[in-house]
């Protein structure tokens, strides 16, 4: 049975027969992984408490034929420490589900891997007084999902209407069924589609190029077209921006 040493981070995890836990990681030299800690549900588990939310983990794994194991695991870096803000913790909880979400198995994507580490850095220093915490944190996962968004093939483009090619104008309409940009004449029939409002639109083709500072401001527009996005392509309603959503 081979194995590897790798660094990564816990975007999942669940129970996995008696006493045991699977695990999905983001790691830097295998990309996204399942594996199977043994015992790790025991109070005497040696692996538990390296295997922390929110934290970069230095992992070896063992290859299996039908799953993977946890041979060890050393923590290197808890970015979010006990008593955890819960506001915090469920934005944290998001980014993980989100990026478990437009990855696949086997995937790497080491820009991804620097990305979440940059993001969760950046979740640790969030201010603590409410009014000051929440515009933060509004924008720390909007970028989040526009950079996410380019690594796994999802960026939003608003440079042509995906039925004509042709250089799109305002009004600009955007389908959730075909998770496209149309002009008007060109909506395909029967999809569910909706009307880019002009702030939303300017947000995103300047995010989309030079890029928007954070002084700019996020209308509230643009964040529910995010995480509506998001979700559209995930195929799945995510339970921490469906949470996240009634905070920020």
């Amino acid at each position: 049975m081979s194995t590897y040493i790798t660094n990564g981070f816990i975007l999942n995890v669940k129970p996995w027969r008696e006493g045991d836990r699977l695990y999905t990681l983001f790691t830097d030299s295998a990309g996204k992984v399942e594996a199977v800690a043994s015992g790790s549900r025991k109070v005497s588990s040696k692996l538990s408490p390296h295997l922390v939310p929110f934290s970069e983990i230095n992992l070896m794994v063992a290859r299996g034929r039908q799953r993977d194991r946890l041979a060890s695991a050393s923590l290197l870096q808890a970015y979010l420490k006990p008593p955890f803000n819960l506001p915090t913790m469920v934005l944290g909880s998001a980014l993980l589900e989100v990026t478990d979400a437009l990855t696949r198995v086997g995937e790497r994507e080491p820009r991804l891997l620097n990305l979440l580490r940059q993001c969760l850095i950046d979740l640790s220093q969030l201010p603590h007084k409410e009014d000051e915490w929440r515009p933060a944190a509004r924008w720390l996962l909007a970028n989040y999902l526009v950079e996410i968004f380019k690594y796994t093939g999802l960026a939003i483009t608003l440079t042509h209407c995906e039925h004509c090619r042709g250089e799109l104008t305002e009004p600009v309409f955007f389908s959730w069924t075909s998770h496209g940009f149309y002009h008007q004449t060109h909506l395909p029939p029967g999809d569910t589609t909706a009307v880019l409002v002009p702030e939303v639109l300017a947000w995103l083709i300047k995010a989309a190029g030079p890029g928007v500072s954070q002084t700019e401001g996020l209308p509230a527009p643009v964040l529910a077209f995010l995480t509506d996005y998001v979700q559209g392509h995930s195929g799945q309603e995510l339970y921490t921006i469906k949470v996240l959503r009634s905070i920020l």
